[in-house]
């Protein structure tokens, strides 16, 4: 082979390595590059699911107090997939400051409100204490009030994310009753690790209101909501469907109603997750044998957007 071919075949040769290099660098570079809040593309990607089942944990002792809570891992991932280190996350149905606890250990401003005072409590003395383990620079505030009043404590515009779970009006009273009679010998009351309390006797309380009042009144928390969320920030609304057969009503759609308040008060539809529950709860029969219904063992999370 002439001398001059060979300076051109390796000429290419080293061109076409160093193309592979780079390339190679290119997409380590991507690889590594942080995007919206600081999330990486695979991080982004592993966060992307809309099926959790990954979220099962012991409940810290102070969520013990609490006849519904959520996972601190949830609120955790939420808060990393919606908001950065620094931003406000704000909680209007704080209960004993799950949402909080979670702000806290990511570093970020978190406020709450929690009209049951016992909770509230609780709630300031888990802060108190995970205040030691996660030092930060942030502030953390539960206030001991009605949500409704929502707007005396949290300034318009400020709020990135809300993590929260309302009371599903007077679900919870209508399942303690039917387990002392349907289901007093059932899987669901002693194998399901399934408790319920009452959150209060309080007439305002939203644990207390029939499910029309219920939807009445949490659509002017979210329209409060939205005035205190930033333009581009968001709301995600732990919930659970539930069934009503002892009124004739198979299915309440309690995340679509929800969907449609938000919506109505100026909200963008952003998301739906599904937390599926399946691996902590044992199937039970619902029905048997006349009419045939599914266990609800999923709850869903309404991701709002506040897009002006």
């Amino acid at each position: 082979m002439p001398k001059t071919q060979q300076r051109k075949t390796k000429t290419r040769a080293r061109t076409v390595k160093e193309t592979a290099l780079l390339s190679e660098y290119e997409i380590e570079r991507v690889k590594n590059k942080a995007g919206f809040n600081g999330l990486t593309p695979s991080e982004w990607a592993l966060l992307s699911k809309n099926v959790w089942n990954d979220l099962s944990s012991p409940r810290y002792q102070y969520q013990l107090e609490h006849g519904a809570v959520f996972p601190v891992k949830l609120a955790e991932r939420l808060i990393k997939m919606f908001s950065k280190e620094g931003d406000v996350v704000f909680d209007p149905f704080g209960g004993i400051g799950t949402t909080l606890i979670a702000a806290q250990n990511l570093k970020r401003h978190a406020i709450g409100i929690e009209l049951n005072p016992k909770f509230a409590k609780i709630a300031e003395r888990w802060l108190a204490e995970n205040q030691n383990l996660f030092s930060t620079n942030c502030k953390y505030k539960i206030v001991n009030d009605d949500c409704r009043k929502l707007k005396q404590y949290v300034h318009a515009n400020r709020v990135q994310l809300t993590v929260t779970s309302p009371p599903y009006a007077d679900f919870i009273r209508k399942s303690i009753q039917d387990r002392k009679t349907t289901h007093k010998r059932s899987v669901l009351k002693f194998e399901n690790n399934s408790t319920v309390k009452p959150y209060s006797e309080a007439e305002n309380d939203f644990g207390n209101l029939g499910y029309a009042d219920f939807l009445r009144e949490l659509r002017g928390v979210l329209q409060a909501n939205l005035e205190v969320t930033a333009n581009g920030g968001y709301s995600a609304w732990v919930v659970k469907d539930y069934r009503d057969t002892k009124n004739k009503i198979p299915y309440v759609p309690f995340h679509s109603d929800l969907a449609q308040l938000g919506q109505e008060v100026g909200f963008k539809y952003h998301d739906l997750i599904v937390w599926d529950q399946t691996g902590q709860r044992r199937l039970v029969l619902l029905g048997y044998p006349s009419v045939f219904y599914t266990n609800q063992n999923c709850s869903f999370i309404v991701i709002f957007r506040k897009v002006v």
